[in-house]
């Protein structure tokens, strides 16, 4: 199948995703360094409230961090299995290889429902096999690297990774010349996915974010679960007020790792915001706060408020962003912001060792 000539890092194993932070790890890790030095992160518990893509997460655990990781949504739970709770199981040849071989089965669900709107009859029975196959295996971390696997192809198979309804079906009917000639080659791309050697290098991106380290996954609400977390820093990246919702832009690969589309985020409304309270409410006990947030709705200052309001020492910065330039106005490029508040308890051990 060949050798990777590029040098694979742990960013190649998480999906792209909206509102991914991998680029920002850098800087919020700076920000927490400021407050609780890093030589004693070893020693602590990281809670990542928001997981979502897990690219905080995973950086929490390549620093040394305990990891503990909420989310309610599968899509995020399978790559918190594959990724911050495994840290010894891999993907290999003879699975590629398995995945990849031709099936006499009947047409599964996704066959049967997303074929030809999203996805093509070929590259369906690829998907329905991935997840079948992890169904039967009963070790769960190389059952999450399978539908992690699964999820990759899926969104790798189309342009900007947004797996949904729009032009695939002239896929099957060979009507090449009605693709908008930006996305064709994405979409022919695609098609080779279910290739033997394409697979292995997806597998291979996969595996080079696996390493030791420790690290929990909780499929539950944050609201519910965080009076019973013991953490030393919760990071808080909750969908941002007042913009498109994960569960819109997922809603196909939530129907396939769950059955159903999910509910929208209450933290997606326009009045949003105001969850943040609570959050905070919950998260007392909890030394040291960050907060990722755009600027869509909710200003810095007020943002700052909600944390001196509980007692909080802070630090808050603002930075200019894109979080999807590839489809942004110029205008959205140049006037969003994210903001990055850490707020910390002056009185607590872990500030004054």
């Amino acid at each position: 199948m060949g050798t990777r000539k590029k040098r694979l890092t742990i960013w190649s194993a998480p999906p792209p995703y909206l509102g991914g932070k991998r680029r920002l790890c850098p800087l919020i890790f700076r920000e927490i360094d400021k407050v609780v030095p890093r030589h004693r992160w070893a020693g602590m518990t990281f809670l990542d409230a928001f997981m979502g893509g897990g690219s905080v997460s995973l950086y929490a655990k390549a620093q040394g961090f305990s990891v503990v990781s909420t989310d309610i949504a599968e899509r995020s739970i399978v790559m918190g299995r594959a990724l911050i709770e495994n840290n010894r199981v891999r993907l290999t040849k003879e699975d590629v290889l398995r995945l990849a071989a031709l099936s006499n089965h009947p047409p599964g669900p996704i066959e049967q429902n997303f074929v030809p709107a999203v996805f093509t009859t070929r590259l369906a029975r690829l998907l329905d096999r991935i997840l079948a196959i992890a169904a039967e295996t009963p070790d769960t971390a190389k059952a999450a690297l399978y539908r992690l696997l699964a999820i990759k192809v899926a969104m790798q198979s189309h342009p900007m990774s947004e797996v949904r309804k729009g032009t695939a079906h002239r896929l099957e009917t060979g009507e090449y010349e009605n693709i908008t000639q930006s996305c064709l080659h994405h979409y022919i791309d695609g098609q080779r996915l279910t290739q033997p050697a394409k697979l292995w290098a997806i597998a291979e991106r996969i595996n080079a974010g696996i390493f030791y380290g420790t690290g929990k996954v909780i499929k539950r609400s944050v609201l519910e679960a965080l009076p019973e977390i013991e953490a030393d820093v919760a990071y808080f990246d909750p969908p941002y007020p007042g913009v498109m919702s994960y569960e819109k832009k997922y809603q196909v690969i939530d129907e396939i790792l769950e059955g159903t589309s999910r509910p929208t985020s209450p933290f997606t409304a326009k009045d949003g915001a105001k969850m943040i309270d609570h959050l905070f409410e919950k998260a007392l006990h909890i030394p040291v706060w960050v907060l990722s947030l755009g600027n869509a709705v909710v200003s810095l200052d007020e943002l700052e408020a909600k944390m001196t309001r509980l007692g909080r020492q802070t630090s808050a910065m603002e930075i200019k962003y894109q979080h999807l330039a590839a489809v942004a106005t110029e205008e959205k490029k140049e006037t969003n912001r994210e903001f990055l508040l850490v707020g910390w308890d002056s009185t607590a051990d872990i500030i004054n060792q």
